[in-house]
Order: C-alpha cells, then sequence, then structure tokens
C-alpha cells in the first residue's frame, strides 16, 4: 500500500512515450485512469420505530399463529402425499412380483401340458391301439374275403318285424305313410 501512495504523483503522465516503437515482450504499462470527482456521502440520521400499540402487537401475533399453522399444515400434507407415494410404490413392485411369481406358474403349467398331450399321444397312438386289439381283445385284421356287400339297387318296401301286417283299415296317419312308401 505505502508503494501505491508513493507513485500516485504520477498518475498524471503517461509512460506510453517512453517505450521503443519495436515491439517487444515487456509489458505496457496501462495509463492511469483519471481522477473521478469526489462524491459527497448523504448525512445519515438516525430513525426510531415508533412503538406498537397492545392491538398492533396482538395482531402480529395472531397472523403469525396463522402462518405457522397453515405452514406445518402443509409440511404434513407433504409429508402424507409421500408416504401415500412411497406405499403406492411398494404395493406396485409387491404386484409386480406377484405378476412374475404367476407367469413362472403359468409357464411351469404349459410346459406340463405339453409333457402330458406328448405322453396321452403316446398311448393313444394307432398303433398301440392296434396292439391292444390284437394282444388283449383276440382281434385280427379284416381281410378281403370277410367283407359283404349289399345291393340297394332293388325296389324299396317296408317289412315288419316277428311277421306283423300292416293294417291298412287304421286311418291314422301313419298307416296312410306307410301305406305310400310300400308302393
Amino acid at each position: 500500500m505505502a508503494a501505491n501512495v508513493r507513485y500516485r504523483r504520477f498518475d498524471e503522465y503517461d509512460f506510453a512515450l517512453f517505450e521503443p516503437t519495436q515491439s517487444t515482450a515487456a509489458r505496457k504499462i496501462a495509463p492511469a485512469p483519471k481522477k473521478a470527482k469526489a462524491v459527497r456521502k448523504p448525512k445519515l440520521e438516525i430513525v426510531e420505530k415508533p412503538k406498537k400499540t397492545y392491538e398492533q402487537v396482538k395482531k402480529e401475533m395472531t397472523v403469525t399463529a396463522r402462518q405457522t399453522v397453515v405452514a406445518i399444515g402443509l409440511a404434513a400434507l407433504f409429508i402424507v402425499m409421500i408416504a401415500m407415494l412411497l406405499v403406492g410404490r411398494f404395493r406396485g413392485d409387491e404386484l409386480d412380483r406377484e405378476i412374475l411369481s404367476l407367469n413362472a406358474q403359468i409357464t411351469a403349467a404349459e410346459s406340463e401340458n405339453v409333457r402330458l398331450n406328448m405322453e396321452i399321444d403316446s398311448v393313444i397312438s394307432l398303433k398301440n391301439v392296434e396292439e391292444y386289439a390284437i394282444t388283449n381283445l383276440g382281434m385280427v385284421k379284416m381281410e378281403g374275403n370277410q367283407i359283404e356287400y349289399i345291393d340297394l339297387s332293388g325296389e324299396d318296401k317296408i317289412v315288419l318285424s316277428g311277421n306283423k301286417k300292416l293294417n291298412s283299415s287304421n286311418g291314422s296317419v301313419i298307416s296312410r305313410v306307410m301305406e305310400y312308401m310300400s308302393k
């Protein structure tokens, strides 16, 4: 600080004139700023607060109490909302785990279903049924000489079982239909 005071008398001079015209690596000294005019400081006055009346103090206390209650209520509401959010997330995670568990059970049941269907197909295969019929039931494969053909080219007629005869005297609808069909 003492050095600053020592060189203040040279603030008005521009020392850039004494520097060589060729550029050098030496640092140039910037010109000193002009002296600013002195600013008059305003005179400070001490102002005293007016004393408050009992009613004003009481009113301020009620306003402050209301603001405190509102702040506490908002804080409680905020805490409740955060708690609800956390409970919702925990419930969502629980449901996700339950879904994963049920999906694993479904996958296991589907694979068991495929295995059982393959087992049923192997038991009911045509080869197994044929082998069971031959060995356990004593059946044999049909041969060509065992086939009987029915000739349906003849005339249509109705034959009653037990040597019964068609009674045409009865005037019922059934008897008329039977008579018509026998012609």
